[in-house]
């Protein structure tokens, strides 16, 4: 065979069309010539997108020799342009059943198998064709592809470092980066990253696609260097821009992050992908009324996304709007009856309502999917506890703290242990969330409740001051705090405090004494 081919169309159907050249020889019959003219001619015309004509010539060749492998391989070439993808895995494995080394054959069924999500097919395919062909770039890389979405990353960098320089491409970077970032070789990594940097090896896009990866393995700072030269050289690239917002957002840079992405929205004011990184920003800093309005945006431009409902829900869920929340979650969950996160999320809205019933039972099936997930057992516990069941409570809430620790956890568990009167327990056991979280403002205004209860109201004081301080929304805090400086003869602090936790009231209902969770999309 030689290597006299086109790659016709895109890299999603990257077929060869290839043709025997021993025919070519001084010795060549005219029946042998003439076939070769045909199938150099069909060649042309399927460049040409001209497939009947094409298809013709082929089966001409074909009445007289039904077993050319030349030919039957171009004719699957044309019967996968047409997109009969059954018939043209046939014909490429009757042109190999002929001649075991047709390299193109081998190549077009791989590309077959590739184009139609079928990687557990292509392998031997493609396994086969670097046999014939060591050395073939695209080979090589598609097989670093394939390892590389099986997690076996050896394999993987094993067939990209046969790939010389002069023939990488964008995707052979991104493989390579995903392939020592897998291995954990940081510094092969962080090489590769300067490498980039410094040539002009990849567009604008690709630039931004190799820094979120970067990120993603732990190379933050490696990626906005390279995203910012990357700036200097095009200073509009919105790839770049919205690359540097995703990755300042995920590290915890969000005024950068906001500012990179705004910049990105004013240019595609209706890309949905930007609506939805400006949100989650917005609700990291919780500025979720700003969250909410880019995401009803969204909404507006993409009513059916999942992705876009899903972040609706919970944004929603968050502000207690539950009334809204909780038909997003009702509809995914009805699009996808067994998807763990829209499961959970419509558990979390129905408990959030007052549902319990309802949200035990929800949680329930949520335990059974995904037993080893501790945010599962935290939600069957904080229904069992509304329904005032706290012996079932207590044993969800010890089991997922057995599968994760968690302050959320242990403090809805000492609130149980209070309900079932074991009030030295609960003490202890809201001191040690404090110990582990400080900041924990639900914690410290139970414990401050649990300090007045007793009659020592110096401690009280302390930490329903600090969990007013923390959380000035919370009604209870301020209510049981006013009680606490009425007990101090604080009359003056005591009445400020009623007249808040009235304000609160007027405002809200009384808050769940659950920390809602939720798990992140799909």
């Amino acid at each position: 065979m030689c290597a006299a081919h086109v790659m016709a169309g895109t890299r999603c159907f990257a077929l060869l069309l290839l043709i025997s050249c021993s025919m070519i020889a001084a010795q060549t019959t005219d029946r042998e010539a003439v076939k070769f003219q045909r199938l150099e001619q069909s060649v042309a015309m399927i460049r040409e997108g001209r497939l009947p004509q094409a298809e013709s010539l082929i089966n001409s060749v074909l009445s007289g020799a039904p077993r050319d492998a030349d030919a039957l391989n171009l004719l699957g070439v044309v019967r996968a342009q047409q997109k009969r993808t059954i018939e043209a895995e046939q014909l490429f494995r009757r042109a190999i059943g002929v001649a075991a080394t047709h390299f193109g054959a081998h190549l077009n069924l791989a590309e077959l198998y590739l184009t139609t999500q079928r990687p557990q097919q292509a392998l031997p395919v493609l396994l086969a064709a670097h046999r014939l062909a060591p050395d073939r770039p695209d080979i090589n890389l598609n097989l670093a592809t394939l390892y590389e979405g099986q997690r076996e990353y050896e394999l993987a960098w094993e067939h990209l470092r046969l790939i010389p320089r002069e023939a990488a491409n964008a995707d052979y970077f991104l493989r390579s980066l995903t392939s020592l970032l897998g291995l954990k070789r940081l510094d092969e990594a962080h090489r590769l990253a300067l490498e980039v940097k410094e040539s002009g090896a990849l567009d604008a896009e690709a630039r931004a696609r190799f820094a979120i990866l970067l990120a993603e393995g732990g190379l933050s700072d490696a990626a906005l260097n390279l995203l910012e030269a990357a700036l200097n050289r095009t200073p509009e690239s919105v790839p770049v821009l919205y690359a540097l917002g995703i990755i300042n957002g995920s590290a915890k840079r969000y005024e950068k992050a906001d500012e990179y992405l705004s910049e990105v929205l004013r240019a595609r004011p209706d890309d949905v992908a930007v609506l939805r990184a400006i949100a989650a920003v917005a609700r990291a800093t919780g500025n979720l009324e700003k969250s909410l309005a880019n995401l009803m945006h969204a909404r507006r431009v993409a009513p059916d996304s999942p992705q876009v409902l899903y972040d609706f829900g919970a944004t929603a869920l968050q502000m207690d709007l539950f009334l809204d929340a909780l038909p997003v979650f009702e509809q995914l969950h009805q699009l996808f009856p067994r998807e763990p996160a829209y499961l959970y999320a419509l558990a979390a809205a129905r408990l959030k309502k007052g549902e319990r019933v309802e949200a035990e039972r929800l949680a329930k099936i949520y335990v059974e999917l995904r037993p080893r997930d501790f945010r599962g057992f935290y939600l069957l516990g904080a229904a069992r506890h509304n329904l005032a069941r706290y012996a079932e409570a207590r044993s969800a809430l010890e089991r997922s703290l057995n599968l994760k620790s968690d302050p959320d956890t242990e403090y809805l568990l000492g609130l149980n242990f209070y309900k079932e009167g074991n009030r030295a327990t609960s003490i202890e056991v809201l001191r040690r969330v404090i110990s582990t979280l400080p900041d924990h403002a639900a914690a410290r205004g139970a414990l401050g409740v649990a300090y007045r209860e007793q009659g020592d109201y110096k401690e009280a004081r302390v930490m329903l001051e600090r969990a007013v301080e923390l959380d000035a929304s919370d009604l209870r805090s301020h209510y049981q705090l006013g009680l606490v400086y009425a007990k101090l003869g604080e009359k003056e602090s005591a009445t400020k405090m009623f007249e808040r936790a009235d304000e609160l009231r007027a405002r809200q209902r009384n808050r769940e004494s659950v920390i809602l969770k939720l798990i992140d999309p799909p």
